[in-house]
């Protein structure tokens, strides 16, 4: 059954002919880097104002519609990480106050009708999870809630931009069966705009992929991953296949960085669980788990920032236990963080300064100097033509992780700790941070230790892995065994949604 028509759409400045036909039950990826032009077309059919030129619209019983007037029924999903909801209200007010209007019900019955839908979302949290405001919640926490309000307004279109962006990929893996199941139970179509393939391959989708308002190659997934006409879509598609690429083991490793003796951090270890291991110079080690499991926590603790329950973590060839905080706050200045989380960098440094700092205030080189190493990483890094004086706060997500990296190099350190480097970015600029890495590490030799939850990012980065959950580690070895023969259930759920995120043939969930 046709829900609606779209012929020769465009949008100023935005989307030029763009055309669909959508039924009811379809589900097709628009997928491209960002301002490619699908979200306009997800903005125009979310109802937001649009400055449409050109095209015609038409509902699936034939009606022709105006520009802006909705085509059907639509739920909007956006993605967690884009903060949609007011950060000091209740999430679940929130989410109740939305299914409210857009049924027209009382927020009594909306509750009802969100929480029915809840109930019934295989690995979805308690509705009581959802209670505090917003910015207590975690992403995943917060993107169950946005899943089921959507479903919960009992659409004929879903709308999911980029809804899946920024999560680990087990609890993605989960979203998507949660999706796929209420789209058999309810009928809605799906249009869902990603910056990658693997989102395709697990729902088996159509894809347009678009680039500067145009699209510009179109067809199943299970055929595009294999063939593809245009040169925009092989690299693109080329860019994603890095991901199983893995990190070559290091010929030469000096002496060790971190050593670890019986060290204990949550408080669910017991007698037994402590850890011991050593990571040397040039070698690069994974600490792999869900949001919550303790790897931070293991971080922290290997840095002296937090204390162990027990053991002890010697840092550099120094026991990182006796030292005064004056003493660790010098041995850290060793230590390069690169993350995910973009709001690491001070917004309101330029990037001459971001990239400066370590070399004046560590180095104390002389002001040539420092500007010769600094413009040199900027140069590696592919910043080099941005305006050295511009605010770091202008910078775009992926601007600034290459900033990160700048600033590691020049750092010269012998540990660098790299925390979801590869976190909501589009398929190129993952390629190229995952290059970056690599060279990095190549070029300065300092260890890696990575924190992640995506097994393939740890494949990319990483020769060896341990397995976190509840604060201790339940398997470790190297990534090539594990992937071969993984013994926990942990570790092979983490496998089985990150390394089978390429496009397959059918969907996977």
């Amino acid at each position: 059954m046709s829900l609606f028509k779209i012929d020769d759409l465009s949008i100023d400045g935005a989307v030029e002919r763009f055309s669909l036909d959508l039924n009811a039950s379809d589900t097709v990826v628009l997928l491209g880097e960002a301002g490619c032009g699908k979200g306009a077309v997800m903005r125009l059919l979310a109802g937001f104002p649009a400055d449409v030129t050109n095209g015609t619209f038409q509902a699936g019983d034939g009606e022709a519609r105006p520009a802006g007037r909705p085509l059907v029924a639509t739920a909007y999903l956006p993605s967690a990480v884009a903060a949609p909801l007011s950060p000091h209200v209740s999430a679940l007010s929130q989410l109740i106050r939305i299914v409210s209007r857009k049924l027209a019900l009382p927020k009594s019955d909306a509750r009802e009708a969100f929480e029915r839908v809840l109930s019934r979302l295989e690995g979805a949290p308690p509705l009581s999870d959802l209670e505090p405001i917003a910015r207590m919640l975690s992403r995943e926490t917060l993107a169950w809630g946005l899943f089921t309000c959507a479903f919960a307004q009992a659409p004929k279109l879903l709308l999911a931009d980029h809804a899946l962006t920024g999560l680990a990929p087990t609890q993605a893996r989960l979203l998507v069966r949660a999706l796929l199941a209420e789209q058999r139970r309810q009928g809605f179509a799906i249009l869902y705009a990603a910056m990658n393939t693997d989102v395709a391959g697990w729902l088996g989708a159509k894809v347009m992929v678009m680039r500067h308002g145009k699209v510009v190659e179109e067809g199943p997934i299970a055929a595009l991953e294999t063939n593809q006409t245009h040169a925009y879509s092989q690299t693109f598609f080329k860019a994603m296949s890095a991901n199983v690429q893995a990190a070559p083991r290091a010929a030469n490793r000096g002496q060790p960085v971190i050593q670890a003796y019986d060290v204990q951090t949550g408080r669910e270890t017991k007698a037994g669980d402590g850890l011991t291991f050593e990571l040397r110079r040039g070698a690069s080690l994974a600490l792999l788990g869900e949001e919550g499991s303790g790897r931070r926590a293991l971080v922290r603790v290997l840095l002296g920032l937090e204390q162990p329950r027990s053991g002890r973590v010697v840092l550099d060839a120094v026991d990182v236990g006796i030292l005064t905080e004056k003493m660790l706050l010098r041995l850290r200045r060793r230590v390069a963080v690169i993350a995910g989380a973009d709001d690491v960098l001070d917004p309101r440094m330029t990037l001459w300064d971001t990239v400066s700092e370590p070399l004046r205030a560590h180095l104390k080189l002389p002001r040539d100097l420092v500007a010769t190493y600094r413009d040199a990483a900027l140069k590696r890094v592919g910043l080099a033509s941005v305006p050295g004086d511009r605010a770091v706060a202008t910078l775009s997500a992926f601007d600034k992780r290459r900033l990160q990296v700048a600033r590691a190099i020049v750092s010269a350190p012998l540990l660098a700790v790299i925390d979801e480097p590869l976190r909501g970015l589009d398929a190129f600029a993952q390629s190229v941070m995952r290059d970056l890495l690599k060279n990095f590490r190549a070029q300065e030799g300092p260890a890696f230790l990575v924190v992640t939850s995506d097994f393939a990012v740890a494949q990319a980065l990483c020769e060896d892995a341990m397995i976190v959950k509840g604060g201790k580690v339940i398997e470790r070895g190297a990534i090539a065994d594990l992937v071969k023969a993984p013994k926990e259930p942990q570790t092979k759920a983490l496998i089985d949604a990150s390394l089978g995120r390429l496009p397959e043939s059918t969907k996977r969930v």
